[in-house]
Protein backbone atom coordinates (compact mmCIF):
# COMPACT_ATOMS: atom_id res chain seq x y z
CA UNK A 1 0.00 0.00 0.00
CA UNK A 2 1.09 3.52 -0.39
CA UNK A 3 2.74 5.37 2.10
CA UNK A 4 -0.05 7.92 4.20
CA UNK A 5 1.31 11.28 2.81
CA UNK A 6 1.89 14.48 5.34
CA UNK A 7 2.35 17.75 5.54
CA UNK A 8 3.83 19.41 8.50
CA UNK A 9 2.37 22.96 9.61
CA UNK A 10 3.82 24.76 12.43
CA UNK A 11 5.96 28.50 12.57
CA UNK A 12 8.74 26.80 14.80
CA UNK A 13 11.01 24.85 13.13
CA UNK A 14 12.03 22.97 16.52
CA UNK A 15 8.07 21.74 16.51
CA UNK A 16 8.57 21.01 13.28
CA UNK A 17 11.65 18.89 13.55
CA UNK A 18 10.22 17.11 16.48
CA UNK A 19 7.24 15.89 14.95
CA UNK A 20 8.96 14.70 11.79
CA UNK A 21 11.75 12.89 13.54
CA UNK A 22 8.34 11.11 15.25
CA UNK A 23 6.42 9.97 11.98
CA UNK A 24 9.16 9.05 10.33
CA UNK A 25 9.47 6.20 12.74
CA UNK A 26 5.97 4.82 10.87
CA UNK A 27 6.67 2.68 8.02
CA UNK A 28 3.51 3.58 6.51
CA UNK A 29 4.10 7.07 6.87
CA UNK A 30 5.70 9.78 4.94
CA UNK A 31 6.30 12.98 5.18
CA UNK A 32 6.23 15.12 2.65
CA UNK A 33 6.79 18.47 3.21
CA UNK A 34 6.85 21.32 5.76
CA UNK A 35 5.26 24.74 5.85
CA UNK A 36 6.15 27.87 8.53
CA UNK A 37 3.06 29.90 8.11
CA UNK A 38 -0.94 29.33 6.58
CA UNK A 39 0.02 30.73 3.42
CA UNK A 40 2.57 28.23 2.88
CA UNK A 41 0.71 25.68 3.89
CA UNK A 42 -1.55 26.47 1.03
CA UNK A 43 0.97 26.45 -1.47
CA UNK A 44 2.31 23.32 -0.12
CA UNK A 45 -0.62 21.67 -0.17
CA UNK A 46 -1.47 22.38 -3.61
CA UNK A 47 2.34 21.04 -4.56
CA UNK A 48 2.16 17.78 -2.57
CA UNK A 49 -1.07 16.97 -2.38
CA UNK A 50 -0.96 15.32 0.95
CA UNK A 51 -3.62 12.85 2.87
CA UNK A 52 -3.43 14.70 6.09
CA UNK A 53 -2.11 18.24 7.09
CA UNK A 54 -0.43 18.59 10.78
CA UNK A 55 -1.69 22.32 11.37
CA UNK A 56 -0.58 24.60 13.70
CA UNK A 57 -3.34 26.67 14.91
CA UNK A 58 -1.61 29.91 15.61
CA UNK A 59 0.34 30.81 13.17
CA UNK A 60 1.60 34.72 11.20
CA UNK A 61 0.10 35.39 8.24
CA UNK A 62 -2.61 33.34 8.03
CA UNK A 63 -3.79 31.08 11.04
CA UNK A 64 -4.18 27.38 10.97
CA UNK A 65 -7.94 27.83 11.35
CA UNK A 66 -8.55 30.21 7.66
CA UNK A 67 -5.80 27.75 6.35
CA UNK A 68 -7.73 24.75 7.53
CA UNK A 69 -10.92 26.40 6.24
CA UNK A 70 -9.23 27.16 2.42
CA UNK A 71 -7.30 23.59 2.12
CA UNK A 72 -11.17 21.65 3.00
CA UNK A 73 -12.49 23.82 0.45
CA UNK A 74 -9.72 22.95 -2.56
CA UNK A 75 -8.61 19.83 -1.66
CA UNK A 76 -11.56 18.08 0.19
CA UNK A 77 -9.83 14.58 0.30
CA UNK A 78 -7.12 16.08 2.06
CA UNK A 79 -7.44 15.75 6.04
CA UNK A 80 -6.54 18.04 8.75
CA UNK A 81 -5.52 17.61 12.06
CA UNK A 82 -5.12 20.88 14.45
CA UNK A 83 -1.83 19.68 16.57
CA UNK A 84 -1.76 22.83 19.07
CA UNK A 85 -0.76 23.99 22.89
CA UNK A 86 -4.74 25.13 23.21
CA UNK A 87 -6.82 23.02 24.74
CA UNK A 88 -9.62 25.97 24.74
CA UNK A 89 -13.27 24.19 24.07
CA UNK A 90 -13.73 26.99 21.65
CA UNK A 91 -11.08 26.36 19.59
CA UNK A 92 -12.07 22.60 19.03
CA UNK A 93 -15.44 23.72 18.08
CA UNK A 94 -13.83 26.60 15.33
CA UNK A 95 -11.91 23.70 13.94
CA UNK A 96 -14.45 21.14 13.94
CA UNK A 97 -16.42 24.59 11.85
CA UNK A 98 -13.12 24.62 9.74
CA UNK A 99 -13.27 21.33 8.79
CA UNK A 100 -10.94 19.55 11.08
CA UNK A 101 -10.91 15.95 11.78
CA UNK A 102 -8.56 15.73 14.73
CA UNK A 103 -7.70 17.76 17.33
CA UNK A 104 -4.44 17.14 19.47
CA UNK A 105 -2.35 19.09 21.66
CA UNK A 106 1.36 19.50 20.72
CA UNK A 107 2.76 16.51 24.10
CA UNK A 108 0.89 13.92 22.24
CA UNK A 109 2.63 10.75 22.28
CA UNK A 110 4.38 9.29 19.14
CA UNK A 111 2.08 6.72 18.91
CA UNK A 112 -1.29 8.57 19.45
CA UNK A 113 -0.21 10.91 16.50
CA UNK A 114 0.56 8.22 14.22
CA UNK A 115 -3.02 6.82 15.20
CA UNK A 116 -4.53 9.84 14.36
CA UNK A 117 -2.86 9.90 11.30
CA UNK A 118 -4.15 6.66 10.08
CA UNK A 119 -7.62 7.36 11.53
CA UNK A 120 -8.22 10.78 9.76
CA UNK A 121 -7.53 9.30 6.58
CA UNK A 122 -9.06 6.07 6.75
CA UNK A 123 -12.10 8.50 7.34
CA UNK A 124 -12.30 8.77 11.36
CA UNK A 125 -11.89 11.30 13.68
CA UNK A 126 -10.25 12.41 16.53
CA UNK A 127 -12.83 14.70 17.92
CA UNK A 128 -14.60 14.62 21.67
CA UNK A 129 -17.87 13.26 20.94
CA UNK A 130 -18.95 16.28 23.91
CA UNK A 131 -17.20 18.70 21.84
CA UNK A 132 -18.76 17.49 18.43
CA UNK A 133 -22.11 17.92 19.34
CA UNK A 134 -21.36 20.91 21.04
CA UNK A 135 -20.17 22.36 16.92
CA UNK A 136 -23.09 20.87 15.36
CA UNK A 137 -25.13 22.66 17.18
CA UNK A 138 -23.15 25.89 16.72
CA UNK A 139 -23.56 24.92 13.20
CA UNK A 140 -27.05 24.31 13.33
CA UNK A 141 -27.67 27.68 15.32
CA UNK A 142 -26.05 29.86 12.46
CA UNK A 143 -27.44 27.51 9.68
CA UNK A 144 -30.93 28.69 11.06
CA UNK A 145 -29.96 32.57 11.01
CA UNK A 146 -29.06 32.40 7.13
CA UNK A 147 -31.50 33.77 5.00
CA UNK A 148 -30.47 32.11 2.12
CA UNK A 149 -30.80 28.52 3.59
CA UNK A 150 -33.76 26.80 2.01
CA UNK A 151 -36.14 24.66 4.07
CA UNK A 152 -35.08 21.78 3.21
CA UNK A 153 -32.02 21.55 0.91
CA UNK A 154 -30.18 19.01 -0.75
CA UNK A 155 -27.13 17.50 0.51
CA UNK A 156 -25.80 14.72 -2.07
CA UNK A 157 -27.26 13.04 -5.22
CA UNK A 158 -28.43 10.21 -3.77
CA UNK A 159 -30.86 9.64 -0.74
CA UNK A 160 -29.67 7.99 1.86
CA UNK A 161 -31.23 4.21 3.03
CA UNK A 162 -33.50 4.48 6.22
CA UNK A 163 -30.54 2.33 7.94
CA UNK A 164 -28.26 4.93 7.08
CA UNK A 165 -30.05 7.50 8.67
CA UNK A 166 -30.00 5.70 11.57
CA UNK A 167 -26.71 5.43 12.04
CA UNK A 168 -25.94 9.43 10.83
CA UNK A 169 -27.65 10.41 13.88
CA UNK A 170 -25.47 8.34 15.65
CA UNK A 171 -22.66 9.56 13.49
CA UNK A 172 -23.32 13.04 14.85
CA UNK A 173 -24.10 11.81 18.58
CA UNK A 174 -20.16 11.14 18.30
CA UNK A 175 -20.36 7.07 18.09
CA UNK A 176 -17.59 5.30 16.82
CA UNK A 177 -18.34 2.34 14.13
CA UNK A 178 -18.22 -0.53 17.19
CA UNK A 179 -20.10 1.68 19.40
CA UNK A 180 -23.16 2.23 16.13
CA UNK A 181 -22.36 -1.86 15.57
CA UNK A 182 -23.65 -2.51 19.25
CA UNK A 183 -26.66 0.27 19.01
CA UNK A 184 -28.09 -1.18 15.71
CA UNK A 185 -27.68 -4.74 16.42
CA UNK A 186 -25.22 -5.02 13.09
CA UNK A 187 -21.68 -5.99 12.41
CA UNK A 188 -19.04 -3.65 13.06
CA UNK A 189 -17.85 -4.10 9.20
CA UNK A 190 -21.26 -3.52 8.07
CA UNK A 191 -21.30 -0.13 10.48
CA UNK A 192 -18.19 0.97 8.58
CA UNK A 193 -19.58 0.44 4.83
CA UNK A 194 -22.83 2.02 6.14
CA UNK A 195 -20.67 5.32 7.71
CA UNK A 196 -19.02 4.72 4.14
CA UNK A 197 -21.94 5.32 2.08
CA UNK A 198 -22.99 8.53 3.64
CA UNK A 199 -19.60 9.97 3.58
CA UNK A 200 -19.32 9.76 0.09
CA UNK A 201 -23.47 10.54 -0.44
CA UNK A 202 -22.97 13.68 1.59
CA UNK A 203 -19.62 14.41 -0.70
CA UNK A 204 -17.75 14.40 2.96
CA UNK A 205 -14.37 13.74 3.13
CA UNK A 206 -14.53 11.91 6.46
CA UNK A 207 -17.05 11.13 9.12
CA UNK A 208 -16.91 14.83 11.05
CA UNK A 209 -17.71 16.74 8.04
CA UNK A 210 -20.36 14.37 7.15
CA UNK A 211 -21.90 15.25 10.81
CA UNK A 212 -21.46 19.30 10.04
CA UNK A 213 -23.04 18.63 6.29
CA UNK A 214 -25.70 17.13 7.73
CA UNK A 215 -26.97 19.35 10.51
CA UNK A 216 -25.77 22.60 8.66
CA UNK A 217 -28.01 21.38 5.99
CA UNK A 218 -31.18 20.62 8.06
CA UNK A 219 -30.82 17.06 7.16
CA UNK A 220 -31.79 15.30 10.04
CA UNK A 221 -34.00 17.75 10.85
CA UNK A 222 -35.92 17.36 7.70
CA UNK A 223 -35.88 13.33 8.83
CA UNK A 224 -37.22 13.90 11.75
CA UNK A 225 -40.01 15.75 10.80
CA UNK A 226 -40.76 13.15 7.89
CA UNK A 227 -40.82 9.97 10.65
CA UNK A 228 -43.31 12.34 12.73
CA UNK A 229 -45.26 12.58 9.58
CA UNK A 230 -45.26 8.52 8.91
CA UNK A 231 -46.49 7.79 13.05
CA UNK A 232 -49.49 10.43 12.34
CA UNK A 233 -50.82 8.42 9.45
CA UNK A 234 -50.41 5.01 11.09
Amino acid sequence: MAPIRVLIVDDHIVVREGIRAMLQTAEEIEVVGEASDGLEALTKTEEWRPDAVLMDLRMPNLDGLEATRQIKERYPDTSVIMLTMYSDEAFVIDSVRAGASGYLMKDASRDLLCHAVRAVTSGGSLIKSSLLREAMADTHKASSHDSERSVAPMVGSEPLTAREREVLRLLVDGYTNKAIAHELYIAEETAKKHVQSIISKLGASDRTQAAVRAVRSGLLETESADSRSVLLKC
